[in-house]
């Protein structure tokens, strides 16, 4: 992330004494990824927008539950993960695609074909990610989207670091079969 650990314990710290600055800088430096983050759990961006704003709600309200034991970031991913759980176990509404998501297509030229097949590329694999379990979901984003370490991931995740190990392969094992699966597909369509 963008700060240091000791930098982030500090906003942390001015957060639990009432400084607004402390909040506002904790947010700026981390509010992108849990975005991305979440927004990749949810696979909705509003949704997403309102899951990162109670993080930083129950953030402010939970600063003195910070024990120092991890990273400020990954204790921040374990407060995203477990809101973005709460919201789709209370909020079994259908996905809804935004409009803006669809874009122009009346565009032409073959850069209109490029970006309908870039979309149509991202599309899937949003596709592909929601139909993993969250479980496995979750351990891939944090890995391969965020970068985190096993160890970390662990941590946030509160599972052995085998159990995340476990969790990407099964992961990568199904968006694999995912993928040849479609491939196959569309090779008999065309």
């Amino acid at each position: 992330m963008a700060g240091g650990l000791i930098d982030d314990r500090s906003l942390l710290e001015r957060i639990r004494r009432g400084d607004a600055g402390g909040a506002e800088e904790l947010f700026e430096r981390y509010a992108p990824a849990l975005l991305r983050f979440a927004s990749r759990m949810l696979s909705d961006r509003e949704t997403a927008e309102e899951v990162t704003q109670e993080v930083f709600v129950k953030v402010i309200s939970r600063a003195h539950q910070y024990d120092g034991r991890a990273a400020v970031s990954s204790w921040l991913f374990a407060i995203a993960a477990n809101a973005c759980r709460d919201r789709k176990r209370h909020d079994r509404r259908a996905t809804i695609v935004p409009l803006e998501a669809v874009g122009d297509l009346s565009a032409s030229g073959e850069g209109a074909d490029a970006r309908l097949e870039s979309r149509q590329r991202r599309a899937a694999v949003r596709q592909a990610l929601a139909s993993l379990s969250d479980e496995q979901r979750e351990a891939l984003v944090l890995a391969r989207y965020h970068g985190l370490p096993y160890a970390e991931i662990s941590k946030v995740l509160g599972i052995s670091v085998g159990a995340v190990k476990t969790r990407i392969f099964r992961a990568v094992e199904t968006l694999k079969a995912r993928f040849s699966e479609g491939e196959r597909s569309w090779n008999a369509a065309n």
